[in-house]
C-alpha cells in the first residue's frame, strides 16, 4: 500500500480520535450513530451515483486501488531506458527494437515502439499516441469525479441528517430537557459526519486520484517525446538532453551523479 496514504490517514484519524476523546473525557460512544452513518453515507452515495453513469461508478470503485496500491512513477527510470533504446536503434537500426517492442511491460511503449520499427509516420504515431493520452486522462476523471462529488455531497447530506434529528428533537421540546440534549448531540453529529466524509475519505482520495493521473500522463509524455526522437534518428545523447529537460534541476544533477 501506498505509504503516504497510510501515514495520512493514521496521523488525521489519529488527531480526530485524540481530540474526541479529550473533548468528551473519553466518551467516544458519544460520536458512534449508526442511523446517522447510514443517513449521511446512503444519502451522499446515492446522490453520487445519481449523478453518473452506472459503468463510471464501478470504474470509480476499481480506481480506489489504484489510489492505495499504485506503484510510484520513476521518470528517471524511463528517461534511462528511453536513451538505451536509442543507442540500440542507433547502433543496430529500429528493428533490433522489436524485441523491446514484444516484451515491455507497458503496453504505450510496446505500441510506439512498434509503430516506430513499422515506419510509421511521425505525426501519425504522434497523433495515435496524443489520442490514448488524451482518453486515459478521461478515463481517469470519471474515477476522480465519483470520490469528488462524494466529497461535495457529504457536508449537505450531514446538513439533512443535522435538520432531520432536529425536527425529532422539536416535538420532545415539553420533554425532559435532557432527552433534548441528547436529540442535539445526534444532530450535530450528522453534521460532524458530513464533514469527515468530505475532509478525510473521499476528498483525499479524489486529490490522490488526480495527482496520479497527472504523474501518469507526464510519464507517458516523457515516452511519447522519447519515442519521436529515436524514430527521428536522432543522436542518443540528443534524446538524453531532450528528455533530461523533463526533469528538475535537482534531479537532472542526481542522474549526472549516478551516471
Amino acid at each position: 500500500m501506498d505509504l503516504g496514504t497510510v501515514i495520512g490517514y493514521v496521523l488525521a484519524w489519529g488527531a480526530l480520535a485524540y481530540g474526541a476523546h479529550h473533548a468528551s473525557h473519553g466518551a467516544l460512544g458519544a460520536y458512534i450513530k449508526p442511523g446517522e452513518v447510514i443517513l449521511v453515507g446512503g444519502c451522499a452515495l446515492g446522490a453520487t451515483i445519481a449523478s453518473m453513469p452506472l459503468h463510471a461508478v464501478m470504474g470509480s470503485l476499481a480506481s480506489l486501488k489504484k489510489m492505495a496500491f499504485g506503484k510510484d512513477i520513476h521518470i528517471e527510470h524511463t528517461i534511462k531506458d528511453m536513451v538505451q533504446y536509442a543507442e540500440t536503434a542507433r547502433r543496430d537500426g529500429v528493428l533490433a527494437l522489436e524485441t523491446v517492442a514484444r516484451e515491455a511491460p507497458d503496453p504505450f511503449l510496446r505500441r510506439g515502439l512498434q509503430l516506430t520499427i513499422d515506419g510509421t509516420d511521425p505525426d501519425m504515431i504522434e497523433r495515435i499516441l496524443r489520442i490514448e493520452i488524451e482518453a486515459m486522462a478521461e478515463r481517469h476523471k470519471h474515477g476522480k469525479h465519483f470520490w469528488a462529488s462524494l466529497a461535495k455531497f457529504g457536508p449537505g447530506c450531514g446538513l439533512i441528517a443535522c435538520l432531520t434529528a432536529q425536527v425529532a428533537m422539536f416535538r420532545t421540546l415539553a420533554g425532559d430537557p435532557s432527552v433534548i440534549g441528547a436529540a442535539l448531540a445526534v444532530a450535530l453529529v450528522g453534521t460532524l459526519y458530513g464533514a469527515l466524509l468530505q475532509n478525510m475519505i473521499a476528498g483525499p482520495v479524489a486529490e490522490k486520484l488526480g495527482l496520479r493521473s497527472k504523474e501518469e500522463i507526464f510519464a507517458k509524455e516523457v515516452v511519447l517525446q522519447g519515442i519521436l526522437s529515436i524514430q527521428a534518428g536522432n543522436n542518443p545523447r540528443v534524446v538524453e538532453m531532450q528528455l533530461m529537460s523533463f526533469l528538475s534541476v535537482k534531479q537532472q544533477e542526481h542522474m549526472a551523479k549516478a551516471a
